[in-house]
């Protein structure tokens, strides 16, 4: 296919790459604290060291990382292990065997499986049942099911937008931790930088993150990725979040973590957001088979160059993914991965990706010909 006014298109990860999710973070340690004491397991605490673990393997959504952290404790418990007493100095969680055992699940799995996938063997070891205690992973999703889903979500918004957006009653009256402590990680010179970049023809730019956001019209969904691009002065960009994958996944009956990163459509729907096009447009196209696509209507990618900025693994994989299926459908696309990150393993991860590691993104910008 002969190329013809190819374009340049630049993805975004937010967490970690164009803002410090320093709320998230925060929410993340009161929620496995709140809900270890709610649930009898004791006082503990969850370090950033162990955070960033979870970001290195790919579960970079602290809805599944709070789950996940639950279910080790519960694991734990069920095994006999003695958990810290209640008002006894907190203890850092043990989740040195969950790591090992998320990290020998394929990076290609979805995370919310991969997560199960190692409890489950965690407590083929023990000789534990493992059903209930993954029931705990795989509702963390739920709002009106999962204890740490419902705690987070509150802490992230504040109780009045949680109480409006998910008609469920507050439990802390508190303020939103994403206003409170998130940091923005680009300047807003750089900010207004891309915002021109990606008005000039052939140039694209988008937001791909796994953050609740608002999705079409009519779907229940949180504003988080959207205060977040609000916070860095990028909300003019298109973004695909949680709320857009969600819907694909009910529209198409599966579930939303296989068409979340490192799945390949929520990168081919950050694509077609990024080239202009409509989300009913772009929904309706990811929703087929790459064996059915009207190669027509993708034509302009042909040639094109896709640049992805993320901090972990799963939006690398998603980027390479897509391009590889264009290819496939003729569609030649050049793919630059630059990962964003400065905690070694972190760096690690990404590096073995494929990615040019950068330690934030100014600098990475700052290495491209355009910027």
């Amino acid at each position: 296919m002969p190329v013809k006014e190819a374009m340049e298109i630049l993805l975004f990860d937010m967490d970690g790459v164009l803002l410090k999710p320093r709320g998230y973070h925060q929410a993340l340690k009161d929620t496995v604290q709140l809900v270890a004491q709610a649930l009898g397991f004791g006082d503990v605490v969850l370090t950033d060291e162990q955070i960033a673990q979870f970001e290195s393997l790919g579960i970079s959504s602290e809805w599944h990382s709070s789950a996940l952290c639950i279910a080790a404790l519960a694991l734990q418990s069920e095994n006999g292990a003695v958990a810290p007493g209640v008002g006894n100095k907190p203890v850092a969680l043990d989740l040195d065997a969950l790591f090992e055992a998320i990290a020998r699940q394929p990076l290609q799995i979805p995370a919310l499986q991969r997560g199960m996938l190692a409890i489950g063997q965690l407590a083929a070891q023990e000789g534990v049942g493992a059903e209930p205690i993954q029931d705990f992973i795989r509702h963390s999703e739920d709002i009106q099911i999962s204890q740490t889903l419902h705690v987070f979500q509150e802490l992230i918004l504040g109780s009045a937008v949680f109480e409006s957006t998910y008609r469920r009653a507050s439990r802390y009256q508190t303020e939103s931790y994403l206003m409170r402590f998130d940091q923005r990680l680009i300047s807003p010179q750089m900010a207004q930088k891309i915002l021109q970049w990606a008005a000039e023809p052939l140039h694209g730019a988008a937001i791909m993150t796994n953050r609740p956001s608002l999705g079409p019209t009519g779907n229940m969904a949180a504003p988080d990725a959207g205060m977040g691009a609000a916070l860095v002065g990028l909300q003019e960009l298109p973004l695909i979040g949680y709320g857009e994958t969600s819907w694909l996944a009910d529209r198409t009956g599966r579930p939303v973590a296989s068409v979340s990163k490192p799945a390949y459509e929520h990168a081919l729907l950050a694509i077609l957001a990024a080239m202009g096009w409509q989300l009913e447009q772009s929904m309706q196209l990811a929703a087929q088979s790459p064996a059915v696509w009207n190669i027509s209507e993708l034509a302009q990618l042909h040639g094109s160059r896709l640049t992805v900025f993320e901090d972990t693994p799963g939006g690398v994989l998603a980027v390479q993914a897509a391009g590889e299926l264009l290819s496939q459908a003729g569609l030649r696309v050049e793919i630059r991965k630059i990962g964003i990150a400065e905690n070694v393993a972190k760096q690690s991860a990404l590096a073995s990706a494929g990615a040019l590691v950068y330690p934030d993104i100014e600098r990475a910008l700052a290495s491209l010909n355009h910027f």
